[in-house]
């Protein structure tokens, strides 16, 4: 079965045929019409998915910012909210702990009482003073806040309870000594 293929065209009908003159025109016509059109190389879609996307991500740099800003201005906010209501408790407590100091002192006649308090009272104001410096390192600390007002109670409450102490024993002199007359 082994042929040359020019003999086979050679004695065909057709290879006398001549071509119309615009068979090749013809022939790219209908390549063309048989193609699937392409379309243009972005899509509409493409873009609209594009811009969708930098929106969003416009939208959410924006909320990142205002919340980093608001989290920044309201933890200032409160900080010195705090430390301001912290320092009008401190001045009140020590407004009070100095006037009942000066009672204690117009009241007490006894010289080692009055140094033995007083050295209290010393002791108490330099653990307030390191809890303070704790305080301005980490003012957002519940239990240094407690540990500053509860110092400034004991000390008032030791003032107090000090005072009571001298007018129970004056009443008990004033009563001996009206039983002696």
């Amino acid at each position: 079965m082994k042929q040359d293929i020019r003999d086979l065209f050679g004695k065909d009908e057709v290879s006398g045929k001549t071509l119309p003159d615009n068979h090749r025109q013809e022939f790219y016509d209908k390549l063309k019409a048989s193609r699937p059109r392409r379309k243009s190389g972005f899509k509409r879609n493409y873009l609209l998915r594009i811009a969708a996307i930098a929106i969003l991500f416009l939208a959410m740099t924006v909320v990142v910012l205002k919340t980093a800003t608001t989290t920044v201005t309201n933890k200032v906010v409160e900080e010195s909210s705090i430390e301001t209501q912290i320092e009008v408790i401190e001045k009140e407590y020590l407004a009070s702990i100095d006037k009942e100091w000066q009672n204690f002192i117009s009241l007490a006649t006894d010289e080692k009482l009055v140094k033995r308090y007083k050295d209290k009272l010393d002791n108490l104001d330099k653990d307030y003073q390191e809890i303070s410096k704790q305080f301005k390192a980490d003012n957002n600390n519940i239990l240094v806040i407690e540990a500053l007002v509860d110092n400034l109670k004991t000390r008032l409450q030791l003032l107090k309870d000090i005072q009571q102490h001298i007018h129970l024993l004056n009443q008990k002199t004033e009563q001996y000594e009206t039983i002696n007359i």
